[in-house]
């Protein structure tokens, strides 16, 4: 089963990881690293090192990160641009609830692929007033 880690700033990814268990549970391989205003960068390379080897039982590790060249991701580019050639290590970005749903319920049977996560993120993403007008 692929770990996950959900990295942010400040507090957001506990926030996330403690609505998924409303949904699905207290669950196995699934972390969260959060990135305060007075840590060190360099502190939390190592921390999200560590956190990723924690979460990772031979099937890969997806990291979400909150936000595209925010901090907690260019602390992960600074891990992947280590081991390029590590394909069992995935990151994307622009996390939210969604996304991180559709990986808890695909992990289990299949690894999540990075496309069906963006598209879970995007579907989630919606002007409420515009879904409803079309479907009058």
């Amino acid at each position: 089963m692929q770990g996950i880690v959900i990295a942010s700033h400040g507090p957001m990814a506990q926030g996330i990881l403690e609505t998924s268990k409303l949904f699905m549970g207290e669950q196995n391989q699934l972390e969260a690293c959060c990135l305060f205003a007075n840590d060190n960068p360099d502190d939390f390379v190592e921390t999200l090192k560590k956190v990723i080897a924690n979460v990772d039982c031979g099937d890969g590790v997806l990291v979400l990160c909150d936000m595209l060249f925010g901090s907690p991701c260019n602390c992960m580019l600074r891990i992947v641009a280590e081991d390029m050639e590590n394909d069992k290590l995935q990151v994307l970005t622009g996390v939210n609830l969604a996304m991180i749903l559709q990986a808890l319920a695909q992990r289990e049977f299949s690894t999540v692929t990075p496309a069906e996560l963006v598209n879970a993120g995007k579907d989630g993403v919606a002007d409420l007033k515009e879904v409803m007008k079309a479907q009058m």
